[in-house]
């Protein structure tokens, strides 16, 4: 009986695993969320070379993720393999121009506990392919979005967009704001996101 549940729960596990990331128009009905922040820093030319991204899933979604691997260096490789599908489920631009992302890096998953409840954080850095010149007036916009309309990413304030270094703390202003459009389409962005730099 023991291992007749165990089964169940690994097989359902692995269900709402392939919905998520191979079957959307099936899993319109899950949704799980994600609490993002992002750290920018530049180097001494004042260049951006990537962003730093940090996710924690809610308590459903960590827990099915853990009855589906409980080795969690070996589900955080499989989980940015899975992403890095998507491109991370991020899109970024400088000024209106298109950022490409290189594969991510430094990755870890990890439990935390917040509030009683046992979270999977997963962090990771994203290179972008060229480095960004911040230098002058600038314009930096991004938003998360899961394409199956599974995930639904958001940060739960603007102070998740974390400035690490001057002069990005002292001459980038951050601002966020909600996609309230209630016909927009499925798997479109919950939030946009622009960081404005005068350096």
């Amino acid at each position: 009986m023991y291992q007749k549940r165990i089964k169940q729960i690994s097989w359902l596990a692995s269900l709402l695993m392939m919905l998520f990331f191979i079957k959307p128009s099936l899993a319109e009905h899950f949704h799980y969320f994600v609490d993002v922040e992002t750290t920018f820093a530049v180097d001494q030319n004042q260049q951006l070379h990537g962003v730093d991204v940090s996710w924690v899933y809610d308590e459903k979604m960590s827990a099915l993720m853990k009855a589906q691997n409980p080795d969690l260096k070996a589900l955080g490789k499989k989980t940015l393999n899975d992403l890095s599908k998507n491109h991370y489920f991020i899109n970024l631009a400088i000024n209106g121009q298109p950022i490409k992302t290189g594969i991510a890096q430094k990755y870890q998953l990890q439990e935390i506990s917040d509030k009683g409840k046992k979270l999977l954080q997963l962090d990771f850095s994203l290179p972008f392919e060229k480095p960004i010149s911040m230098q002058g007036k600038n314009k930096l916009t991004w938003n998360f979005a899961d394409p199956t309309g599974v995930g639904i990413l958001m940060y739960s304030s603007v102070s998740g967009i974390r400035l690490i270094k001057e002069p990005l703390k002292s001459h980038c202003k951050a601002k966020l704001w909600s996609n309230d459009n209630e016909e927009r389409d499925h798997g479109d962005p919950e939030q946009f996101l622009k960081l404005k730099c005068s350096l």
